[in-house]
């Protein structure tokens, strides 16, 4: 079986002022390409397929991934899809209604999982592999909406148990169907010892999954962090995202991983690089800066540039925006100013009495706005506001 392992695809997910669609489907084509090349009999996508909250523009992508990958389906590929945390409840459960009721014999060449399950795949050769699916742990997905949790982190545990339940009630029913055939997890959540990319426990229901949950199968695609890397084993593997979501990735490789999977194990993990999209932060003060910050672009079209400038008052702060846009195509977001004649930042003379914040917030107001010619106006709007929230003062 060779397994094209993908995930974080986000398609949809905008940066700023930028759309990134046709940068995710860029990477898609040579995803593709790679398909036809390797005759890969399995696409693989370890969740966060979409990234879109709007009913029609997601209609619009998922018809656009439909005409992509068609004709690869038709000629045998298989692809199966889970679901993360980016993709929403409801977008799965639709997916499958939709192709149960216009191409029923199709379901055993694409399948959509939002929960838990054991999936039989078979090649174009007539090879037999076992894939344990395990999407993003939420209440719904686990069964376990109808339960109450007095904190988060006992939600969490909840969840992890679970995750662990279904890893081994899947692991004894690959047994028993098939004994001897190869297991490949499928799976998109944090596996604890994850060493490289910027990670933090944000969502409640963000559940790590120790190592030591995870059985020694042939080989574990995992999704959700977006730098490549293995996980204590070299068959424990995130793929990455399918593209450089911001500038935090600015640095990053993005690949997918071909994976050859046989009855005896794990044959061989090959790393196919993709061209993701150049990331730039331009720092200028004028617009000779920005113009030579431009001509030093490797690909000016394809670079999606952030800016930072630093000014005088008596500059054009307009005028300098305005020409950074016409020279940088995907110039996204607002500038980061810095002012060079900025005044000095006041600091406060007094001690903080965290007993009376009032009093505080009006002894700060009278230092801050002692010379401000605006004062007058300014410290009667701020007493009503204090006395409406805290009462008037003593």
């Amino acid at each position: 079986m060779r397994i094209l392992h993908t995930s974080d695809w986000h398609l949809g997910a905008r940066l700023g002022t930028q759309e990134r669609l046709n940068d995710q489907f860029d990477r898609l084509e040579e995803l593709c390409e790679y398909i036809d090349r390797e005759e890969v009999d399995l696409l693989l996508v370890a969740g966060d397929i979409f990234d879109e909250h709007r009913a029609e523009a997601l209609a619009r992508i998922i018809g656009r991934l439909a005409r992509l990958l068609t004709p690869r389906i038709e000629a045998g590929l298989s692809a199966v899809f889970i679901a993360g945390n980016h993709d929403r409840e409801h977008v799965f459960p639709l997916l499958r209604g939709l192709q149960e009721l216009v191409a029923p014999e199709g379901r055993r060449r694409v399948i959509f999982a939002e929960r838990p399950g054991l999936v039989p795949v078979t090649s174009r050769r007539e090879e037999t592999v076992h894939l344990v699916l395990l999407p993003y742990p939420t209440a719904v997905r686990y069964d376990l909406a109808d339960q109450r949790w007095p904190s988060p982190d006992t939600k969490r545990q909840a969840l992890a148990e679970a995750v662990r339940t279904y890893i081994q009630e899947l692991a004894k029913e690959a047994r028993d169907a098939g004994p001897g055939l190869p297991t490949v997890l499928c799976g998109h959540f944090l596996v604890r010892g994850v060493k490289e990319g910027f990670y933090q426990l944000t969502e409640q229901e963000d559940v790590p999954v120790e190592p030591s949950d995870l059985p020694a199968y042939a080989y574990i695609a995992l999704g959700h962090i977006h730098k490549p890397q293995a996980v204590g084993a070299p068959y424990i593997r995130y793929s990455g995202s399918l593209e450089r979501m911001d500038r935090g990735e600015a640095k990053d490789r993005k690949q997918a991983l071909l994976v050859d999977v046989g009855r005896s194990g794990l044959h061989e993990v090959r790393e196919l690089p993709l061209n993701a999209t150049p990331f730039g932060q331009v720092e200028a003060s004028t617009e000779s800066d920005l113009e030579a910050a431009a001509a030093s672009l490797s690909e000016p079209e394809r670079t999606l540039v952030s800016l930072c400038l630093t000014v005088r008052r008596d500059q054009s702060l307009g005028a300098l925006q305005a020409h950074a846009r016409q020279i940088f195509p995907r110039l996204y977001g607002p500038p980061e100013v810095r002012w060079l004649d900025a005044p000095a930042p006041v600091r406060a003379t007094f001690e903080v009495d965290r007993r009376d914040v009032a009093a505080t917030v009006r002894i700060y107001l009278r230092e801050t706005l002692r010379d401000d010619p605006d004062a007058e106006a300014l410290l009667p709007m701020a007493e009503e506001l204090l006395t409406e929230v805290t009462g008037p003062p003593p």
